[in-house]
């Protein structure tokens, strides 16, 4: 589920058997054998991300040589690059710290904010997504989380973001009140947060902050993982790097990041959205991979969930926050998330990469979805490189957090009613309506529909006779019409 090409640290290279063999040990004690491998790697320093699935710790605590060494190297090679930088590393005052993390005192800055291996120069952060109930849940069948005994210089956090289960449980929740004409309006925002999807989205958004911040601020590696490593993981790492690398907030940049992350890096697409006939599933069979059967009875309800727009959702809040450090706007996403299940499009059928390119032959029988999006939205060639040049996008923590709002241009866009901006048509006079222009939000614009005696001396002005009482709605009316 892993794609072709693959970064590791420099001090193992490919061409020797003993790094290979290293690989394959920790391949081996890992889910799915997803090993930590990196997604990114800042321009200086040792700060990188990495990504891998939990490990096979069991109730036993078992352990594995090889994937400890690995970890090690991914350790110790952030630190020989953070000393050869040492230099042109700021140093941040402790109360901007306080400001940019939201903390209430120095002394949970310190606990909580601070790396607790400064002595030794650097230390790897691993970020379980999941919560601690939920892997631990999982020693019972084999797998689990890192004990950090084993592993030193090492810290272990535990994000408490939902699993495809929970996320879809609220999507449900959320959709049926958008959806529903008995929704009571005067309990609207109460509803939703009770849907608990808004929450997820802070818990993503969250995480994601913290690895640019570690990434960013202390030049850490991190190590992110939940399960598998295709969904909470492939949500974090990518939502990171849009904070990290001004790159990816383009649009040529931000499809790079989606192909790579989660198309390139296995998020099961087919599974996750129910595509129907063409994919393999999970560890399945590649019999009736795009064109080659004619049933959905291999599709697994319990597997469907909106990942893929949990993220897109993410994404929503940082381009409504900020949308000048974007190339692209909310409207872009709108369409993107609407192509995820339309199926026009080949980037997001089947489950790996391996299914997409040498099993199905998308690239070669699909149109892409980049190009449909380049060419409807175009491009300002002035912003992007405006956008390029912005630099890291690391706002404080609270601000992030207390912004986060229902996307309702998604989500009640066909609801029984109305939740955008809008107003009707007809109205009494002195009130605003909206004009034919809008704007490129398909906001509309509005004006003020005069009052009679505004357009009684509109239709003086121009030369007509004085309308009686009688004929006041049609003097109105032509008012309007001039």
């Amino acid at each position: 589920s892993y794609p072709s090409i693959l970064a590791g640290p420099a001090s193992l290279e490919d061409t020797n058997p003993d790094a290979i063999r290293v690989l394959q040990q920790s391949a081996s004690f890992r889910s799915e054998q997803r090993l930590p491998m990196l997604s990114f790697a800042a321009g200086n320093g040792g700060g990188s991300i990495w990504r891998s699935s939990q490990p096979k710790i069991g109730l036993q605590g078992n352990r594995n040589q090889a994937d400890e060494w690995l970890l090690n190297q991914i350790l110790d090679q952030a630190a020989k690059a953070n000393a050869m930088n040492h230099q042109s590393q700021p140093m941040i005052p402790r109360q901007v710290l306080l400001q940019l993390t939201g903390s209430p005192t120095l002394e949970h800055l310190q606990s909580n904010w601070l790396p607790q291996y400064a002595s030794g120069g650097c230390e790897l952060k691993i970020m379980d997504l999941r919560p601690r109930s939920s892997a631990m849940a999982n020693r019972t069948g084999g797998y689990g989380y890192e004990n950090t005994s084993n592993y030193p210089g090492t810290t272990l956090q535990f994000c408490n973001i939902g699993n495809i289960h929970a996320v879809r449980d609220a999507y449900q929740k959320m959709s049926n009140l958008c959806m529903s004409v008995s929704t009571q309006d005067l309990q609207w925002n109460s509803l939703v947060e009770d849907s608990k999807w808004l929450s997820f989205t802070r818990l993503i958004l969250s995480a994601a902050w913290e690895t640019a911040y570690w990434t960013h601020v202390f030049r850490l590696p991190v190590l992110l993982h939940c399960s598998h490593g295709w969904d909470r993981t492939s949500q974090v790492a990518c939502l990171a790097q849009l904070l990290l690398d001004p790159y990816y907030r383009t649009m040529e940049g931000f499809a790079c990041l989606v192909e790579k992350d989660f198309m390139a890096f296995g998020h099961p697409f087919h599974t996750r959205c129910a595509h129907g006939v063409g994919g393999s599933g999970s560890g399945g069979s590649n019999n009736n991979i795009v064109g080659g059967g004619n049933s959905n009875a291999d599709v697994d309800e319990g597997q469907i969930s909106p990942v893929f727009m949990q993220f897109m959702d993410c994404v929503y809040q940082l381009v409504a926050l900020y949308p000048d450090a974007f190339e692209f706007s909310t409207r872009y996403l709108l369409d993107l998330s609407d192509h995820v299940y339309s199926c026009r499009f080949g980037n997001f059928l089947c489950d790996t990469e391996r299914e997409r390119e040498a099993v199905a032959g998308i690239r070669q029988r699909t149109h892409s979805v980049w190009d449909f999006l380049d060419a409807r939205h175009g491009g300002d060639a002035n912003k992007a490189q405006a956008v390029a040049r912005s630099g890291v996008l690391l706002m404080p923590l609270p601000t992030l957090m207390r912004n986060v709002t229902l996307w309702t241009d998604k989500y009640a866009k066909y609801g029984p009613k109305p939740t955008q901006r809008w107003l009707p048509e007809s109205l009494p006079t002195g009130q605003m309506v909206p004009t034919a222009g809008r704007h490129d939000d398909d906001t509309p614009d509005f004006h003020r529909v005069p009052t009679y005696q505004e357009s009684q001396t509109r239709l003086l002005a121009a030369g007509a006779p004085q309308a009686t009482t009688a004929e006041a709605p049609a003097a109105v009316e032509a008012a309007n019409e001039d």
